[in-house]
This record gives structure tokens, sequence and C-alpha cells, in this order.
């Protein structure tokens, strides 16, 4: 019987996509191989312990959020303006990504802009390839939830935007907010969302 042939290293990594360290050793490759093949240019350095294989199909619109769910883990999720911005529901590129992380993660680095909260990181999270995003409705109640945070003009705007451009519908964004428990602020704004 003949032996199957070892899996390289690069094709090991290839199927990871992004990863870390961490995640390399687990799949058989160590730190200095890592190391190494970072200086042939056979693995790109995303940021510091981050790495992608460069034939990973990562559509380049979606790396910065993969790389932030990679940082924050797996109980993040892309939110916020980011992901606004990702349902065509403002027009301003964020300056920052914004992600949605369990309460007692705090982050300095200037590319994030993290919202902590408590809410559960399954309700209203939708799984991508290499990272996970809060669906319209949970962005939009959440938009109004932190309406100090992202501009209650913006949360209003985007929500109508969302109903008039039929991404989503009223009954999908109230029961939303009564999964959330945030049915009161949805209340309190809907007399400004209904206005046109």
């Amino acid at each position: 019987m003949r032996k199957s042939k070892p899996q390289k290293s690069t094709d090991r990594l290839l199927r990871l996509g992004i990863f870390n360290t961490a995640d390399a050793i687990r799949n058989g490759v160590s730190q200095p191989t890592i190391s190494r093949l970072t200086a042939r240019g056979e693995i790109l350095r995303l940021a510091h312990g981050l790495y992608q294989h460069p034939l990973a199909k990562i559509d380049p619109s979606e790396v910065d959020f993969a790389i932030a769910y990679k940082k924050f883990g797996p109980k993040s999720a892309v939110g916020g303006l980011s992901a606004l911005f990702r349902y065509g529901l403002i027009s301003q590129v964020p300056d920052r990504i914004w992600v949605i992380v369990p309460s007692a993660v705090k982050s300095t680095d200037p590319l994030y802009r993290c919202i902590r909260t408590k809410h559960s990181s399954k309700v209203g999270i939708e799984n991508h390839c290499f990272y996970r995003m809060t669906t319209i409705e949970r962005t939009l109640i959440e938009s109004l939830r932190f309406a100090t945070k992202i501009g209650l003009g913006i949360a209003v705007s985007a929500t109508r935007k969302a109903l008039k451009e039929r991404k989503t519908t009223k009954k999908k964004i109230y029961e939303m907010a009564k999964a959330m428990k945030l049915d009161k602020i949805l209340a309190e704004h809907w007399e400004s969302i209904a206005e046109e």
C-alpha cells in the first residue's frame, strides 16, 4: 500500500484563510515555520500574530472584518456603522471597524470601535465565511440603542432607508427588538422613523 505524501505546511494553512499562531500550531505548523514562510512571501502577515495564505479566497472588502473577528474572538461580530455601510444604509465609509463584543472585552486599538453588550452573541448574528455580522434588523435596533455613539439621525435615517428599500420589514424589526428586549427603545423612536 502506497503512503500518501505528507501535506505541505502551506497547504494546511490555505484552508484556514486568516489565522493566528495558535491556529497554525494546532494544524501542525510551528512558529519558526510561520516565520520562514512569511520571510519567503508564502504567507502574508496582516497584523501582529495574524496571517493569511495568499491563495485564500477572501473578498478584499471583507479582510478587515475577518481580521477584527479573529482579533476579538468567536463571540464578536461586525456591527454598528460598519454593518450599516455594508448593508448600503449609509454612504460614509466608517473610519474604524465597528465590532460588537461581550461586555468584558476592552480594546484601545484605534482601528476598532468596540460596542460592548450583554445581549446574546447568537441573536441576530449571521455567519459569513471568515467572520460574523449583525443582521440588518439587529444592526438597526442597536443603532437606536447606541444612538449616542452612532448618532440618532443616522440610526433613524438608516431604518427609514431599510424599510423604503424593502431590505427588511416593520415586523422583522419589531421581532428583533422584542428578542433583544429593546422594544421600548424602538417604540421611543418609532414616531421619528415613521415620519417622512
